[in-house]
């Protein structure tokens, strides 16, 4: 006879385990927000315009965004450290800058310019990460002033004036016409730009989810003591993932130069990090560090892209759109902070 106490005892504690491992829906709301906020984004913008499927402005919003990508995967791996960087758009203005110079005035050819222009994020990556890592300063302030300090450089050298690179030279067929590439897919045109951060895009992905070196940023932005306890020189682990963001901020820079022609100063005022940072805490990221994703970063990028192209597309002037990321930014954290707690 089979021991009926014990199945009494025994079926509730099943149940209850399998109540548990069940569907939540606000659990799965929680965890695929970002998910959720792009699909109605898409549903909006169709709405609102019926120009937002067009391969135009499809082919425009990929460009566009081709910068942005770049950038945010490396916002995510200082952010997943608990840090971040408020130098990216002088770090994209000074190398486009440095890019055009380095053709029209120093006469190198097309490859020896954007290797000067990824030189540029080279040096700025090591001195975030010699200050940061090695120093301890806070990343905000070296990150700020280091904004201050790109902005002024690129002023005395453009002297306030747009540089550009000649239509009839070389250079510019070299460079500025992939700018404006793109490869046909049937019904589809992917810009050459966004094809060339998306490859970017993935590396980093696999460096992230498959490498010794992925893990310990992981590991570093959770708990660096114990990291350190575990014999890594998490100083490193710093250095390398400022070194990294600066670069990849370097290539938007050459990105953004082989779309426009040309460089500015001006660029120093863009919204890189702010948008940047919108779309890797949209994503799922905390600020607090050891956590976000590859992949939903892509997703917090195109959020943000297709809420900018909805205000363009209505003629909403820049300003309010400032005010209407900013308050995107505070949505986001609130929704990952309920999202912690209902975890915790």
């Amino acid at each position: 006879m089979p021991d009926t106490n014990k199945m009494n005892h025994t079926v509730p504690e099943d149940a209850l385990k399998a109540g548990k491992a069940g569907f939540s829906l606000r659990t799965f709301l929680l965890k695929y927000n970002s998910i959720i906020i792009l699909i109605i984004m898409v549903i909006v913008a169709c709405c609102v315009s019926d120009i937002f499927f067009s391969t135009k402005n499809l082919n425009t919003v990929l460009r566009q965004q081709s910068t942005y990508l770049v950038i945010a995967v490396g916002m995510l791996m200082v952010i997943i450290l608990g840090g971040i960087d408020l130098s990216a758009a002088g770090t994209v203005a000074l190398t486009s800058i440095v890019m055009v110079v380095a053709n029209t005035t120093w006469g190198m050819n097309g490859f020896l310019s954007i290797v000067m222009g990824l030189l540029v994020g080279v040096v700025i990556g090591v001195f975030n990460g010699f200050f940061i890592a090695q120093l301890r300063i806070p990343a905000f302030i070296v990150t700020l002033a280091l904004s201050y300090i790109t902005q002024g450089i690129a002023f005395i050298i453009t002297k306030g004036n747009t540089l550009l690179i000649p239509e009839s030279s070389d250079t510019y067929k070299a460079l500025v016409f992939p700018g404006f590439a793109s490869m046909e897919i049937p019904g589809v045109r992917i810009p050459f730009m966004f094809l060339v951060s998306l490859a970017l895009t993935i590396l980093l992905f696999l460096l992230m989810k498959y490498t010794k070196f992925g893990r310990l940023v992981y590991a570093v932005g959770s708990n660096e003591m114990a990291v350190q306890l575990a014999g890594v020189n998490s100083k490193k682990i710093i250095f390398k993932v400022y070194l990294i963001e600066s670069v990849l901020c370097a290539v938007a820079g050459v990105l953004i130069t082989c779309r426009t022609g040309n460089a500015s100063a001006l660029t120093c005022s863009g919204d890189y990090a702010l948008s940047t940072i919108a779309a890797v805490v949209i994503g799922g990221a905390s600020l607090a560090g050891g956590e976000g994703t590859v992949p939903m970063t892509i997703v917090g990028v195109f959020v943000i892209a297709i809420i900018g192209n909805i205000m363009n597309l209505v003629g909403m002037p820049s300003y309010p759109q400032m005010v209407v990321k900013g308050a995107i930014i505070i949505f986001a954290v609130i929704l990952k902070g309920i999202s912690t707690g209902k975890r915790g």
